[in-house]
């Protein structure tokens, strides 16, 4: 009884250490889709402090070509009753171009991205082309200069580097994390906003010191800095680890056959083979070791202890019938006529001794019924062969190639037309839109209009009011980072964000005077970060009954047309760009207000 009472919280604690070991990085399966569980921390924190720091000074760009476009207006001379507008410096085109190339190269980016697996090439892959766009458009940061060639292809190479960089940086923190998923991409969406608020200080200080091109080139210096954090993008251990090891152990358990061992038979020793060996090899006959080991258990069956000297174990009636001297035929032949003799063959082929009409006790051949009438037919044959009309998927003539790419192109047919269909597409891309083209005229416009307004401010203290706005609303900005993983009010929340940024864009585009214009930025600053950070859930949400990549794809587009077909369409001046912004964000709050109202699915 003591041994009892005793054994009792050993066999408890064996339990409860056993259900903690209840892990995906301890279950060997045959596929990897079930396993591993990322370690949600540790090194991943690291990698979202390398992103942090990206985000920080490579969205900011949008704010240094803003800087940049104002010193070049100051530097030509400008009138009080002169109107600005966007073209009037032409290194505008490379943020534009720039945004427009990062968004229709996303979706190819992350689809390479996740077919390398290399995040550290890819991520500094990335980086030089921003940096080398950047430094190419450090030629066209006088107001005189147009070439709009340097600019294009200055645009194109940042576009690129953004949009790799940026994907792989979605990428890997999604393998480092699961249940904090949403807290870290949270930060990493929250980065830009305080990227707005340091970087006008720095560049407003570079340009009240050096010429434009001098400081574009310092701040491509700066965001080659990057490279030291980015090179800690790696993949994770246990990435590397569970998935190369484990699962190659258990491919190499199935492909290795040369010990497969199917018996009950205890084994015998080293010592013992070796003692054995030398006694069949001396020619006695080996059938008397065969029955000693049939003699010691009757249930087993063939054993193959390796591929090498494989030997047989027989049934005992079955080794009699083989040795016997009146059994002059061979153990295989194609002789089925005695197949229940019990002294005939084991293997044959004819079925002249089997009654035809019994066929009804054997289930898989259905084809017996025939078999006196007509000529047998194949047991396997395609699907195609002799098939009834209407009957197969495919014709005859098609070819397994084929087939699939048919198969391909329907899914991928059936895929957009749902998307298509299903409102909460339309509702993401209306809310991509707006938080978009609010960021690039935020980031872009509002400091040569802060001048043009206020024509006795210098560069340095219109980076100051912006780095001052910028800096007050990322005080509610952070807020959003503790809001829960799923937000039931999705569609209200983001109209709220909207009614925020609508009366922001409009106020800045309505008001000169200096403490207003810190407030609306303000609220036009929350408005475009929240929404941001508030896109990712929502996607998340939204998309859960079509592909992501086409959704993804269709989005990014449809706003990149926008943007690209807006800009070009006509040389507008500043105030009519934060109108626009405006009238979008008042019409993107209307639509998630009046479709929060709708039954939900």
């Amino acid at each position: 009884m003591e041994e009892q009472t005793n054994r009792t919280p050993n066999r408890m604690e064996q339990g409860e250490t056993r259900v903690d070991d209840l892990h995906l990085d301890r279950v060997v399966a045959s596929q990897p889709e079930i396993g591993p569980t990322p370690p949600d921390g540790g090194y991943g924190w690291l990698i979202v402090v390398s992103a942090v720091i990206y985000h920080i000074t490579v969205p900011a760009l949008l704010s240094l070509y803003g800087l940049i476009i104002l010193k070049a207006i100051r530097e030509e001379g400008h009138e009080d009753n002169e109107v600005l507008k966007i073209w009037d410096v032409d290194i505008a085109l490379v943020p534009v171009i720039a945004l427009v190339i990062r968004l229709l190269l996303e979706s190819w980016c992350r689809a390479v991205v996740k077919i390398f697996h290399m995040p550290r090439f890819m991520a500094l892959s990335g980086l030089c082309l921003t940096v080398a766009g950047v430094l190419l458009s450090s030629y066209s940061t006088d107001a005189a200069s147009n070439d709009h060639i340097v600019n294009t292809f200055s645009g194109i190479f940042a576009g690129i580097g953004c949009a790799l960089t940026g994907q792989q940086t979605e990428v890997i923190i999604t393998h480092y994390f699961r249940e904090k998923l949403t807290m870290a991409q949270r930060i990493v969406r929250m980065a830009p906003s305080v990227g707005n608020c340091l970087v006008p200080i720095l560049i407003g200080y570079l340009c009240s010191v050096y010429s434009g091109d001098v400081v574009v080139m310092i701040y491509g210096a700066i965001i080659m800095q990057n490279c030291i954090f980015l090179a800690s993008y790696t993949r994770p251990i246990y990435i590397e680890k569970v998935l190369r090891h484990t699962y190659n152990m258990l491919r190499d358990a199935v492909e290795d056959e040369d010990e497969v061992i199917f018996s009950n038979q205890a084994r015998k020793s080293e010592a013992e083979r070796k003692n054995n060996e030398p006694s069949s090899s001396q020619g006695e006959p080996s059938s008397s070791h065969n029955n000693m080991a049939v003699e010691e258990d009757g249930t087993d069956v063939v054993v193959f202890n390796s591929k090498k000297n494989a030997k047989e174990i027989l049934d005992p009636s079955i080794q009699y019938r083989e040795n016997r001297p009146a059994s002059k035929q061979s153990r295989f032949s194609s002789d089925f006529s005695t197949m229940y003799d019990t002294g005939s063959n084991r293997f044959s082929s004819d079925f002249g001794s089997l009654d035809i009409n019994t066929y009804a006790r054997v289930n898989g051949y259905q084809e017996l019924e025939n078999i006196d009438r007509q000529a047998p037919q194949p047991l396997y044959r395609e699907t195609t062969v002799n098939a009834p009309t209407n009957s197969v998927v495919f014709a005859a003539e098609v070819s397994p190639g084929t087939a699939r790419r048919t198969a391909s192109l329907k899914k991928n047919f059936f895929t957009i037309t749902n998307m298509l269909k299903d409102i909460n597409f339309y509702l993401y891309a209306l809310l991509h839109i707006c938080t978009t083209f609010s960021i690039l005229i935020l980031g872009l416009i509002f400091p040569p209009l802060i001048w043009e307004q206020n024509p006795s401010m210098n560069i340095w203290s219109v980076s100051t009011l912006i780095a001052a706005a910028h800096g007050s609303a990322l005080c509610f900005i952070m807020l959003c980072v503790v809001l829960p993983k799923s937000i039931n009010e999705k569609a209200r929340l983001c109209a709220a964000f909207c009614v925020a940024g609508a009366m922001g864009f409009y106020g800045i585009a309505m008001s000169s005077n200096k403490s207003l214009l810190v407030v609306w930025c303000m609220l036009a600053s929350f408005s475009t970060a929240a929404s941001s950070i508030l896109q990712q859930p929502l996607y998340n949400s939204t998309l859960n009954e079509f592909d992501t990549t086409a959704t993804m794809t269709a989005s990014n587009t449809i706003v990149a047309i926008f943007i690209m077909t807006w800009s070009l369409l006509y040389n507008y001046d500043y105030k009519t760009c934060f109108l626009t912004a405006s009238i979008l964000q008042t019409v993107t709050a209307c639509m998630f207000f009046a479709l929060s109202f709708r039954r939900r699915r």
